[in-house]
């Protein structure tokens, strides 16, 4: 909306389907994942060394988008490990990422990337805990505006990424 060229009340150029997920292609799975929360300082410590570091990702201008957080604010995420954690950050660089959402009704991630393009990135056990989890990780991504992120790391308890892309919910343009 802070756009120079934002036009309040115009129409979409075009309509987006919400396509079935596919399943994922071989070389973008993980071995194991979680759940995970980084205060909003960490993750613009983690966007900032996508430029100085040697890390795969990519960032959003919160500010261009008109995203104001809170500094004690936590940022859901999902964190992604793997012994062949580079390549798979490698990868995953070649797509558009766009975003991660826990599908409840099938106890799976869903990973959107570019226009149209949804995978089955992962699944879990359907139980009460993991149905809880999964519903507390989508409310903390609706309460930061759709905020979240994906980290690729060659271990789950590692502080270091070797991938991260912050990405951005968005809500189905009106038709």
């Amino acid at each position: 909306m802070r756009h120079p060229g934002f036009q309040k009340g115009s129409k979409p150029l075009l309509a987006l389907d919400n396509p079935f997920p596919m399943e994922l292609p071989e070389n973008l799975f993980g071995e194991k994942w979680a759940f995970v929360q980084l205060p909003i300082s960490a993750v613009r410590e983690e966007v900032s060394s996508l430029e100085t570091r040697l890390v795969f990702g990519a960032g959003l201008d919160l500010d261009l988008l008109g995203i104001e957080i809170d500094d004690k604010t936590l940022i859901p995420g999902l964190a992604v490990a793997t012994s062949r954690a580079r390549p798979l950050a490698a990868w995953m660089n070649g797509l558009e990422v766009c975003s991660i959402e826990a599908e409840l009704t099938r106890a799976s991630l869903i990973l959107s990337v570019g226009i149209s393009t949804r995978y089955i990135y992962a699944t879990y056990k359907k139980t009460p805990v993991t149905t809880n989890e999964a519903e507390a990780w989508e409310a903390a991504k609706k309460a930061c505006g759709g905020l979240h992120f994906l980290a690729i790391q060659e271990d789950l308890d590692s502080d270091d990424c070797v991938g991260f892309w912050l990405l951005l919910d968005l809500p189905p343009p009106p038709v």
